[in-house]
């Protein structure tokens, strides 16, 4: 039962975090020490266990660890959209400054707290790329129209394969795009049929890529979180250009 409601607690505060934009999900799983559970549980999915039985494909899903992880989530996740939309009606400015901060916070937390000085300048190029592609984005896709499913369907592949990686959230990609504050007020509303297309995005880099993502980063894991932390204080300004009252 503790290790139940551990897991409840985890998956609530990855959820709160993957919902911020510079907070990541994947690097809250770590602190709790459930990240590579959390990774191996998705890495094993396959529709080809359900030929040996319905249990031997639950077994290998791990849903007794996964299951109130995700829980957890969902209801984070839901809650944190009410708290962002109710700031965003009535307090907009504050929240964008408080965003923003926190986005630089997450920038120094990651340059100079967690990595040596040396490693620093060595990938500092990758930190430039991570600011050039973010704000060549936020600012170019500022009109993008988003009532193109295609469109929320790509969004959600590029916010799923972020949510598994450290150092980044999903919620900072759907920031960059300008599909930020559709995807909140879509889950306020509850309305599932508008975040269908996001869903399936998200599934089809469920299915896709886990394994392949987490073997590049940890091939090239200082480099990574390098740009990824260009990435966020690059998409500072879509703060500004994307969060509208």
């Amino acid at each position: 039962m503790c290790k139940v409601f551990y897991n409840l607690l985890a998956g609530f505060c990855m959820g709160l975090a993957e919902i911020t934009p510079g907070i990541s999900g994947a690097t809250i799983a770590g602190i709790f020490n459930v990240y590579k559970d959390f990774l191996a549980s998705l890495s094993s999915f396959n529709p080809q266990l359900f030929k040996k039985g319905f249990r031997q494909f639950i077994a290998n899903l791990n849903l007794s660890f996964l299951a109130p992880l995700l829980i957890g989530m969902l209801v984070a996740i839901v809650l944190a959209a009410n708290v962002i939309n109710y700031l965003i009606v009535g307090f907009l400015y504050e929240l964008k400054v408080f965003l923003s901060l926190l986005m630089v916070f997450a920038v120094v937390k990651n340059l100079f707290f967690d990595h040596e000085f040396k490693k620093i300048k060595n990938f500092f190029f990758s930190f430039l790329i991570g600011i050039l592609v973010a704000s060549f984005v936020a600012f170019t896709l500022v009109t993008l129209d988003f009532s193109n499913s295609f469109l929320l369907i790509v969004a959600g592949f590029l916010g799923f394969s972020a949510f598994i990686m450290p150092g980044i959230s999903g919620s900072l990609v759907f920031l960059i795009l300008g599909a930020y504050q559709l995807i909140i007020l879509a889950i306020v509303a509850l309305d599932i049929l508008a975040l269908l297309p996001v869903l399936l995005g998200m599934l089809l880099s469920f299915l896709l890529l886990p394994k392949a993502i987490v073997e590049r980063f940890e091939e090239n894991s200082e480099r990574t979180i390098m740009f990824f932390s260009g990435l966020i204080f690059g998409s500072i300004p879509a703060v500004w250009l994307h969060l509208h009252a």
